[in-house]
């Protein structure tokens, strides 16, 4: 037994010595300092934004540390989601890249890659790729001028392209537009953008090729609808809301259309007559939405999936102020930080008040959070306001003067801006976050403020952007575009 031990050791040994020999001859001829390596010159940006049918001009540039390799390239990409199964495009099998964008709108992942094909040593650099249009992203501004609805849009970046509304004959525009609604929904092949009209009129545009592709009436079972009066929609929760001429309000959840939605039908049920005012509750439960009743006076809200109204509860003693008993004329609300419902009332006073709605508790407690007056020069009555979705500010427009009103300090600033005197102030709002889109992916987010006048027939653009306190960076606005048709209303397009 000792003997067949002994003879199996001494010939793993041997082999073991062999095998070492091996590896030491082969390993011998190897030194990492003359190995050809390969860097991707960083003068490629790590993303790149360009627009369908741009040229996209970009050179790999690879140094290498022995400068003697024999080289190949590759250019490639594919979809940026995560749950999205494509297979690589070739773009390019040589060091510069020049290529015309004809890729659909989205975001890709664009890669290149550089072997050594004398060694197999590699390099790549991946880099996002995002592909849009023109009127993909960015304010889009309804426009009127002889007697001609259209639109125009500036980019968060700045770009501007102007009267790209695709005409009609099958729906024609024959009355002066009021207000455009531009819908970001959760689902990115979503986007209803609806104009609507004096007439009243309601019309869904394609959200890419901008042609008119219905109105109300073929958002109805039956292809006929009552008369529309307004539009509106809580994209959290995929719900549409249409109004008609006697205050009653229609409810789908869209019906799967990409560009407007279908499936309207009934009413919903109970005793009230809508105000134009929606609003949307982030919880979506035990409350879906809030409308103000006309004929009451008061506040009423949709149950979770129910198709009625019904009233609040009575007035508790400590609440500010009643949900029932409401009689100051809304002059604006929005929802603001903390998912906090603002309303500013006006009285028969004329007197302005601030009121707080916290909408997304339990049905026993009262929504009523607080109420204070507004600190305004001479009680003047403000022409529009905007709300911050980050911070207690509010911010509103006097004549041609910008203010900001702080509602922790319960005060307003002196004005922030002075519009010139022949401009007239024909829409503002804030940049707010949308569902997609948050300050991560935007840094002007919250950030900046929006303004459209008016200078004759002649439509101007400002955009100012906002300090961490709420002022005007620069005291002055970041930037101004004119050139527009006159300007009846805005809306934020997001990237599509």
């Amino acid at each position: 037994m000792n003997k067949i031990y002994k003879t199996t050791y001494c010939i793993a040994s041997l082999l073991l010595v062999l095998l070492s020999a091996c590896l030491k001859k082969n390993l011998g001829d190897y030194a990492p300092d003359k190995v050809n390596n390969l860097t991707i010159n960083s003068s490629l940006k790590d993303a790149y934004l360009v627009n369908v049918n741009d040229v996209l001009n970009v050179n790999a540039k690879v140094e290498q540390s022995k400068g003697d390799g024999d080289l190949t390239y590759k250019w490639y990409y594919y979809p940026a989601a995560s749950d999205t199964e494509a297979e690589n495009i070739e773009l390019s099998n040589t060091a510069e890249l020049k290529v015309k964008i004809d890729m659909a709108t989205g975001s890709y992942i664009l890669v290149v890659e550089s072997m050594d094909n004398k060694t197999g040593v590699k390099a790549f650099k991946k880099i996002k790729l995002t592909v849009k249009r023109l009127t993909s992203e960015g304010w889009l501004l309804l426009t009127w001028k002889d007697n001609k609805t259209n639109l125009s849009i500036v980019s968060s970046e700045n770009e501007v392209f102007k009267d790209f509304l695709v005409p009609s004959s099958e729906f024609p525009i024959h009355t002066k537009p009021e207000r455009i609604f531009c819908l970001n929904h959760w689902n990115r092949a979503i986007q209803p953008i609806v104009i609507q009209t004096a007439e009243p009129k309601l019309f869904f545009l394609d959200h890419n090729t901008f042609e008119i592709h219905n109105d109300e009436n073929a958002a109805f079972n039956g292809g006929a609808s009552p008369t529309i009066t307004h539009f509106d929609a809580d994209l959290i929760f995929s719900t549409y809301y249409m109004w008609d001429k006697d205050g009653l309000v229609y409810q789908s959840d869209g019906g799967g259309n990409v560009n407007y939605p279908s499936g309207f039908d009934q009413p919903m049920t109970g005793n009230y007559k809508a105000s134009k005012i929606s609003f949307p509750v982030v919880s979506g439960y035990p409350v879906s939405t809030v409308f103000y009743d006309e004929q009451s006076k008061g506040f009423q809200y949709q149950p979770y999936e129910q198709n009625k109204l019904l009233p609040f509860q009575s007035k508790p003693v400590n609440a500010p102020f009643s949900m029932s008993d409401f009689t100051d004329e809304i002059r604006f609300t929005a929802l603001g930080a903390g998912n906090k419902t603002y309303i500013v009332g006006k009285n028969s006073k004329g007197e302005h008040h601030l009121y707080t709605l916290e909408l997304d508790k339990a049905l026993d407690i009262y929504p009523a959070s607080s109420v204070v007056k507004l600190d305004i020069p001479n009680n003047v009555s403000p022409s529009f306001y905007a709300v911050s979705g980050k911070l207690p500010l509010l911010y509103y427009i006097i004549d041609n003067s910008l203010y900001l009103y702080k509602m922790g300090e319960k005060k307003s600033l002196p004005a922030l801006y002075t519009f010139p005197e022949e401009e007239t102030v024909a829409a503002f709002q804030m940049f707010r976050e949308t569902i997609k889109m948050n300050e991560a992916v935007n840094p002007l987010v919250n950030n900046r403020l929006v303004v459209a006048v008016n200078k004759g027939a002649e439509g101007i653009l400002y955009t100012f952007d906002l300090s961490a306190t709420g002022a005007l960076k620069t005291g002055r606005y970041a930037t101004r575009n004119d050139g527009f048709d006159t300007i009846v209303d805005m809306a934020y397009k997001e990237l599509r």
